[in-house]
């Protein structure tokens, strides 16, 4: 039941977008003398400075709240017990790892802990304006000293430590513990950077830079930015995956979904106070303008061939990419400071027509690996998925003559592959993708089986659906491998669980993240009554879902058939790591037939794998730096004493330089003497992107995937290695 005060909220909502909140809720004006402290530190003003709720999100405060009560999977109900959970996860937002709260702000902020509830359905949310305000004063006097600091000089032969990570250390109780913490950040800060051959005067300037413009970024926040911090506390407070999505970050979730923007074709950032450009699109309007290049500084932006040219020299990153985006076909006009080695780059202004960008990155993409074993050589086709993409999804059903699809991009490129390459076997390489489409999934498994229930998802009154493949009709019906690590979450983990239920093929490599739910994406402008409003949207938790089988992946994952080793542990790392993740259930079986049973290869695919392990320098130097790195992991404090460092940094160059003259040596080439050798190759191989040479885990994967080839067309192999395992 909805408790009748959020009913009252939301009938006011319903009636009118424009009520003027209590004045008495209203911040006191803060005392700010804007002129000493820029001529003292040349910085901008506080951002937090005057900053008030706009009218609008008060109101998508409450209906954000209303909306997660109705059609959240779990229903949550608003009240002390919650606002003390959204109290932890706001703290966490701004300060995770305890280096700018002090004990007293963290006391000083509790008398808000059951406060959340009530802030939200009376709209009287400034208490979410309070906590930035003070963060924002700790950052910038965190700041602010680390500045004083880099005016001393640092003394690296001490023998001390600083703890890096500090995200269950006790709060400072003081300005000088404090104060301590700090000079340590950054003299590890100036280590890393000494370390890098950098001088003293380099060290300075570039530290000092990268502090200013830390300020300067806080200091550009805006009212949406806090209200989201907000929101997206309340809705951690929930469950992991339930977000609220600002004006700003709504518009870029559909751009990423879709893979496609209107622009000109470049990736941007800020550096200090200018835009810089980080990379240009192939193909893009940018590039193919021929005037705009990595390291560019753009310093105004004009509208058309005759609008004002804007200076955006301070702006915020993401507001220099407003005025830049527009639609294709339009002109925008960049005034550009050329990137030179010394700095002296004239300003010029390009003309470029804004284009429909493909954000082919995040597309599938195909290649081809040959491996040889016992002298019989295997093509495999090799589909990188980092994602499931769909315009239709990130458009709401709307419809358009060219349309981005991972199920049309892949069966595409499978078709390719056995039209041109004749491949052998097929790996579906999804690691690192963190999901996206249901629908996608779904239609991307009825490529390799004919029919049937795909994946189940059931909402928390109980309600069951099974989504299914229906087109009896297999795309693809060889050799098969997917491969997946501790990132492959969401639709990975659905693939990957429908293709190993079905005994399709081949799961190798890390147990998948565990993220077992389904969000839906609510447009919150559709429930305003004012079209002029944008208040963004909420991606909330509608349903649990369980593969055919009718275990859920919520938390526990896709085990793999053959696994690699790891450095991710699901209890720090994956959904289970998660405050507030949904827990692992299960519910009955789908009716679903196998098309295969590979449970009788699995040991002698285990135990081919198990020897080249054991054979292959390549993959041990694989496993050693992952049990290096697990001891890395655990070690939570690092050396400020420069000798210990540098003898650190030499010894793990030197293990880099053994093990790149072996892999040089396997390929017949001549050893280096030294890894800047190595670096400097690097450039002239990028050019030459046909020399890629594929990662130790895909080749390995593509000899498990041959393995299975051969066993299957050879079955008398089996028969011998279980004799000979019997024997032993």
């Amino acid at each position: 039941m909805i408790d009748k005060k959020w009913l009252l909220a939301v009938f006011t909502l319903s009636i009118s977008f424009t009520a003027i909140a209590d004045s008495s809720a209203s911040k006191s004006p803060k005392k700010f003398d804007k002129e000493l402290h820029e001529e003292v530190y040349s910085l901008p003003a506080p951002a937090s400075l005057n900053m008030e709720p706009e009218i609008k999100f008060r109101e998508t405060g409450r209906l954000v709240a209303f909306l997660l009560m109705q059609s959240h999977y779990s229903h949550p109900k608003f009240n002390d017990e919650l606002s003390q959970e959204t109290f932890k996860q706001l703290i966490k937002t701004f300060d995770p790892n305890r280096s700018y709260f002090y004990q007293s702000d963290i006391e000083q902020l509790e008398i808000y802990k059951d406060k959340f509830d009530d802030a939200l359905r009376t709209g009287k949310i400034e208490i979410a304006y309070s906590f930035f305000e003070i963060f924002e004063q700790r950052f910038r006097e965190r700041y602010q000293y680390a500045l004083k600091l880099l005016d001393k000089p640092l003394n690296f032969d001490k023998d001390e430590e600083f703890v890096y990570d500090r995200t269950e250390a006790e709060w400072a109780k003081s300005e000088d513990e404090l104060n301590e913490i700090w000079r340590k950040r950054v003299k590890n800060d100036a280590l890393n950077l000494k370390l890098a051959d950098q001088t003293n005067e380099e060290i300075k300037e570039k530290l000092t830079s990268r502090y200013r413009s830390a300020i300067r970024r806080l200091s550009q926040s805006k009212s949406e930015d806090v209200f989201g911090y907000f929101m997206n506390a309340v809705s951690s407070a929930i469950d992991p995956h339930t977000t609220y999505y600002t004006p700003r970050r709504f518009e870029n979730f559909a751009i990423n979904m879709s893979l496609k923007l209107q622009g000109i074709g470049a990736v941007l950032t800020q550096e200090d106070q200018f835009t810089k450009i980080v990379s240009v699109v192939n193909k893009g309007p940018a590039q193919k303008s021929g005037q705009i290049h990595k390291n560019d500084k753009i310093i105004g932006v004009g509208q058309g061939d005759k609008g004002e040219m804007v200076d955006v020299i301070g702006w915020r990153n993401d507001d220099v990419v407003d005025l830049i985006r527009g639609e294709a076909g339009t002109v925008v006009r960049l005034q550009i400071i050329p990137y030179t080695e010394a700095g002296d780059g004239m300003p010029k202004v390009v003309r470029i027509v804004r284009e429909e960008i493909k954000l082919e990155d995040q597309a599938a993409k195909s290649n081809t690996l040959e491996v040889e074993q016992n002298g019989e050589k295997f093509n495999l086709g090799v589909i990188e998925l980092p994602s499931f993409y769909s315009e239709a999804a990130a458009r709401d059903g709307e419809k358009s003559e060219e349309t981005t699809s991972t199920t049309q991009d892949v069966a595409r490129l499978i078709g390719e592959l056995q039209k041109k390459e004749s491949i052998d076997g097929l790996i579906i390489d999804l690691r690192n993708n963190g999901g996206g489409s249901l629908t996608e999934v779904v239609n991307l498994v009825g490529l390799f089986i004919d029919k049937g229930p795909v994946v189940q998802g059931q909402s928390s009154g109980g309600q069951l659906r099974v989504l299914e493949d229906e087109d009896g009709v297999t795309l693809y019906d060889g050799p098969l491998a997917v491969m997946v690590n501790g990132s492959s979450a969401s639709a990975s983990e659905i693939f990957a669980g429908a293709i190993q239920d079905y005994g399709r093929g081949l799961v190798i490599g890390e147990n998948t993240f565990g993220k077992g739910t389904v969000q839906s994406i609510a447009d919150l402008n559709r429930y305003l009554r004012n079209p002029e409003l944008n208040v963004g949207a909420l991606k909330l938790t509608i349903e649990k879902y369980y593969r055919v089988t009718g275990e859920s992946t919520q938390n526990k994952g896709v085990e793999p058939d053959i696994k690699f080793p790891t450095i991710f542990e699901a209890e720090k790392y994956g959904e289970s790591s998660y405050d507030n993740a949904l827990a692992w259930d299960t519910i009955d079986s789908a009716s679903f037939k196998r098309t295969g049973d590979l449970a009788d290869f699995m040991p002698y695919l285990q135990y081919r794998h198990e020897k080249r392990k054991e054979s292959n320098e390549e993959f041990a130097f694989f496993v050693d730096d992952v049990e290096r790195a697990k001891v890395e992991r655990d070690n939570k404090v690092v050396s400020l004493n420069y000798e210990k460092r540098l003898a650190k940094q030499q010894k793990n160059d030197e293990l880099r330089l053994q093990r790149e003259n072996i892999k040089r040596k396997m390929q017949g080439l001549e050893p280096l003497a030294e890894l800047e050798e190595e670096e400097e190759t690097a450039d002239t191989d990028e050019e030459n992107e046909d020399s890629n040479e594929p990662d130790v885990l895909l080749k390995e994967a593509a000899n498990i995937l041959a393995d299975l080839i051969t066993i299957k067309t050879k079955p008398e192999l089996i028969a011998g290695f279980e004799k000979n395992d019997k024997d032993i």
